[in-house]
């Protein structure tokens, strides 16, 4: 799926997402729809990034939106409990059982009482709690508005990954790994801060509709219903 940001709508809807696809349609589109493109985000999948470069160059720039970012960084976290809660007594482990949600919500969206609660489960378990602090300091990178440019944001990026990596935890390495795999297009982030967060919502919207239909066989049919309902630009 293809989103125009500035008019909040649906561009098109492909029927797969290989990279000669992309190119392909790229291509096709270069001098028209996409005459006026500056920047794509996108999340960590190769062949998005790697077409919009083959057919634009240095021209578009390739933003991995910090959603994205931030979820791998969930995940992580998520590995770390399970691995954790894996090396503890029976007893100890029912104390972390069912607290996900504790784990990955942004503190400010719990009550006082699952903030005690939280509280309790990180001086139990200390590496879990610099796990959560180290999410809380990345995610204060993110928010940092006084980071204007890429090579600023990937300079504290790189500090942030020298004070994860000295925590000792193997959920912390795989994602730092992740994340210098792709730093220069994480990085680009900071120069307009652009956000797929738009994306997900339509991506709620296509799954309406193929719960509406109990799923569509006919991809043509697919993409017209969606270009009908997402298709147009939104009203000021």
């Amino acid at each position: 799926m293809l989103i125009d940001h500035t008019n909040k709508r649906v561009l098109d809807v492909l029927q797969g997402r290989e990279k000669d696809l992309i190119v392909n349609y790229l291509r096709q589109n270069k001098d028209g729809l996409f005459a006026g493109l500056k920047e794509v985000t996108c999340d960590m999948w190769d062949a998005y990034g790697n077409a919009t470069i083959e057919v634009f160059g240095g021209k578009v720039r390739v933003t991995i939106d910090r959603f994205h970012v931030m979820k791998n960084f969930q995940e992580q976290l998520t590995e770390a409990r399970r691995a954790i809660q894996r090396g503890l007594s029976k007893e100890a482990a029912k104390e972390l059982k069912g607290t996900r949600w504790l784990w990955q919500t942004n503190p400010e969206n719990l009550s006082d009482e699952q903030r005690q609660q939280l509280q309790g489960l990180k001086e139990r378990f200390p590496k879990l709690e610099q796990l959560v602090e180290q999410r809380e300091s990345l995610r204060a990178i993110f928010e940092d508005t006084t980071i204007k440019d890429a090579a600023s944001g990937a300079s504290r990026l790189q500090a942030w990954m020298g004070q994860a990596k000295a925590v000792g935890l193997k959920a912390l390495d795989r994602f730092c790994k992740t994340l210098t795999n792709w730093l220069d297009k994480i990085a680009n982030y900071f120069v307009w801060r652009s956000s797929n967060g738009r994306t997900e919502g339509f991506n709620h919207g296509l799954r309406a509709i193929l719960w509406r239909a109990f799923g569509m066989l006919n991809f043509r049919h697919f993409r017209l219903r969606v270009l009908d309902r997402f298709g147009q630009p939104a009203k000021a």
